[in-house]
């Protein structure tokens, strides 16, 4: 435990950073703007998601794996290749748009482009994870967001409104941008000689399209859950279930803080001990996180969000069952990866989304938010026993293919 907390103590300070404000921001964005505008904000934000994500999430990875395949500098090209990336998602979500709306606010454009640059970010994690340079990395995560906060606030009070909500994005993916380039530009350890991209593209072309059909697989239960209950019932139910997803992200917060730290110790360490990592830290953590939101959830929705936001006590609770799931189990993903075995986690992925396909329709018109909390969170457990039984069956396996 003791070497467990001073090898990690940048990344979950800074976690408990960003969660601490996203809930100070809660507060102050859906406060202002309302249940209904803030549910139409989520709706907005998953189509940005899944447009973009669907070709530049988890792309830090592919650093990762690169690495392994050659000792040549693919800064340059790794830049250029999720610069081309950003700007064909570009094309996705305007098209998604103005299929669903049939327009597109002006002061998403801004937001738009800007979005492009901040894929930049998937190199900065892979590049510092690889480093095995958590400082860095942790500090370039909470100063960020930091900055996020600050924008989104003094923007939310000055004008409560969608339009400054996403000024503030923009502006905030601007920053990040610039940060990254530079960090990224001085602090390059790779001194081989530099890869032309065309060789890069090859390099990368079977882990990409791995990694990109097990993110692709995940994007509608992850990013689309708001637009779901939105298109199933309202906007209203959609700002409801966002409040109670926001409320139980500080469990994805741990899990961001440890997975650079344990993408570094299985890369680093063969065989290691996840039995010892489970009982001696994430259960004991995981049972004091549970019984603070059944105890104290009620008056964390009253002081976050307001006494209008008390619906989602209900959800947030049925939401953190599967949060926590995954939170004992999230190292599984990552041995999985590194391990070659990356198609086993897709698997497990698609599990996920049957399972919230099929059960979400049935239990949202039931339901409501509550519903779909249900849905998201079965999905997640049988993920997880999928991923759990291929550790089982390949942990004493030395070759993969």
């Amino acid at each position: 435990m003791k070497n467990f907390l001073l090898e990690t103590k940048e990344l979950l300070l800074s976690q408990w950073v960003i969660a601490i404000l996203a809930i100070i921001q809660v507060r102050i964005v859906a406060g202002n703007l309302g249940p209904e505008i803030y549910g139409n904000i989520g709706v907005y934000l998953g189509f940005v998601g899944i447009s973009f994500r669907l070709l530049s999430s988890r792309n830090s990875d592919l650093i990762l794996m690169n690495y392994k395949s050659t000792t040549k500098n693919f800064l340059q090209s790794s830049l250029l290749f999720e610069l081309m990336l950003g700007s064909i998602s570009v094309f996705f979500v305007l098209g998604i748009f103005y299929l669903y709306y049939g327009f597109i606010p002006e002061y998403l454009f801004l937001y738009f482009f800007t979005r492009i640059f901040l894929n930049f970010l998937e190199v900065f994690k892979g590049v510092f994870t690889h480093a095995g340079n958590m400082k860095i990395y942790s500090y370039v995560e909470s100063s960020s967001n930091i900055v996020r906060f600050l924008l989104i606030v003094s923007f939310i009070s000055v004008n409560p409104s969608i339009s400054s909500y996403f000024y503030a994005l923009s502006f905030y993916q601007i920053f990040v941008t610039v940060l990254v380039l530079f960090l990224l530009m001085t602090n390059n350890i790779n001194s081989g000689p530099k890869m032309k991209f065309k060789n890069y593209l090859n390099l990368s072309k079977d882990s990409f399209y791995k990694i990109r059909t097990d993110q692709a697989v995940g994007l509608i239960p992850t990013h689309l859950d708001v637009v779901v209950i939105g298109y199933f019932s309202n906007y209203y139910s959609a700002g409801v279930y966002r409040i109670a997803k926001k409320l139980v992200e500080p469990i994805n917060s741990l899990i961001v803080a440890f997975s650079p730290w344990m993408l570094n110790k299985i890369d680093k360490i063969n065989n290691y001990k996840f039995r010892d990592l489970t009982l001696k830290i994430l259960i004991p953590s995981s049972s004091v996180i549970a019984l603070a939101y059944l105890f104290f959830g009620k008056q964390l929705i009253e002081l976050i969000a307001g006494s209008e936001f008390s619906d989602s006590y209900i959800p947030m609770l049925i939401l953190g069952v599967g949060y926590l799931a995954y939170y004992l189990t999230f190292w599984t993903r990552h041995y999985l990866l590194l391990n070659g075995l990356i198609l086993q986690h897709t698997k497990g992925r698609i599990v996920n989304l049957f399972v919230f396909m099929t059960t979400s329709p049935l239990l949202i018109p039931a339901y409501g938010f509550n519903g779909i909390a249900l849905s998201v969170s079965l999905s997640i457990l049988f993920q997880k026993i999928y991923e759990i039984n291929a550790y089982f069956k390949n942990r004493n396996i030395k070759n993969y293919n």
